[in-house]
Order: structure tokens, then sequence, then C-alpha cells
């Protein structure tokens, strides 16, 4: 049972990076300086998820996609996008009725399935945490058929029985200034609600 709940979980989680297709990744959308001007055009607004149980800052209202398992577990992933010129945010969470008694271990085989499933790059990894519950910080790197060459940040928590995964995709010719607090306006807008 536990790795049939392990294997829908990086299903799900792995299908986010599907996004990064979605960027639109033309030359003007690629200069360095066009995501800085989008920032600061109008304030981003704050999106609750009353079932999801968390609020998050996002330059527009996101779009709703929920992905039933396509195995037996019955895990239904509930997914959050919003992709933006060059950018994107995607937010997502799901129940599962247990992560075992290594909640480290599980985190390990849910960053694995995240970058196998992506066909990305572990460029980098650490451990954090959200208040008392236990997390990963992944930077990605993957590229895209086209060759467009896309910069992944996912902040993945275990929350009891639910998992979730946060992710900001970007262009790698972003602006690294740019990106960080594109990136840092988005993470530290994330709280869980009661």
């Amino acid at each position: 049972m536990r790795h049939t709940m392990i294997t829908a979980t990086l299903f799900l989680i792995a299908g986010s990076y599907g996004f990064a297709g979605q960027l639109n990744t033309n030359a003007q959308a690629t200069r360095t300086d066009a995501p800085a001007a989008v920032q600061t055009e109008k304030p981003w607004t704050k999106f609750s998820s009353p079932e999801g149980r968390f609020s998050v800052l996002l330059p527009n209202e996101p779009k709703l996609e929920t992905v039933a398992a396509t195995d037996s577990s019955g895990i239904t992933n509930y997914r959050y996008s919003d992709i933006e010129s060059g950018y994107g945010f995607i937010c997502e969470y799901f129940d599962v009725a247990s992560t075992g008694d290594d909640v480290q271990g599980f985190l390990d085989v849910t960053r694995d399935g995240i970058v196998r499933g992506a066909g990305a790059t572990l460029a980098g990894e650490q451990k954090i945490s959200l208040k008392t519950y236990p997390g990963r910080e992944l930077h990605l790197q993957l590229k895209l058929k086209e060759g467009t060459e896309i910069t992944g940040l996912t902040r993945i928590y275990v929350v009891d029985k639910r998992l979730y995964s946060l992710t900001f995709l970007h262009v790698t010719s972003m602006e690294a200034a740019v990106a960080a607090d594109l990136g840092k306006k988005f993470f530290s807008s994330f709280e869980l609600k009661n």
C-alpha cells in the first residue's frame, strides 16, 4: 500500500513541470526587463484556497486543474497555476493515507520522482521547514524541446497527511535579481490556514 501511495505521489507532483512548456518563451518574453515590468504594473493578489487550507500571493487569479489518479490509490491532485510571460507559479496539494514512519525518506522519494518526471537535473537541494513541518527546496534545471532553458525552484512540505508543492519556473535567461525577487515574493507569502 505504501508503495502505491508513493508511486501516485511521484506521478502527480512530476506533472507540475509539464507547465514549463506553457511559458511564453518567444524573443520578446525572454527579455530580461519584461518580468520586472509585469511585476510593477499591478499589485499581486492574495489567493486563498479554503479546500487547500492555504493562501499565497500571485500576479493573477490562478487556473485550477484537478488531476485524478490513474491508479487505484484514489489520490486527487489539486493544482493552481498562474503562467505569465517567461515565468510561472504552481501551487499544488494532495492528501495521502500515510507518509510512512520515515518522513525524510518520503521526501527523498518525492524529490526523485519530481526530478525524473520533469526530465530535469537537480542543481541543488536543502532541507527546509514551514513552522514545524518538514520540507525540501529543490533547484532544478531543464531544457524544453525547442532548446529553451528553464530554471525551477520547488518547495515541498509534508503537513500531517497532506503534501504541498510550490513551484516557481522561469526562463533561465531572466535577470537573476528579478527572478530572486519574484521567487521570494511568492514563497514568503505562502501561509497555511486552519
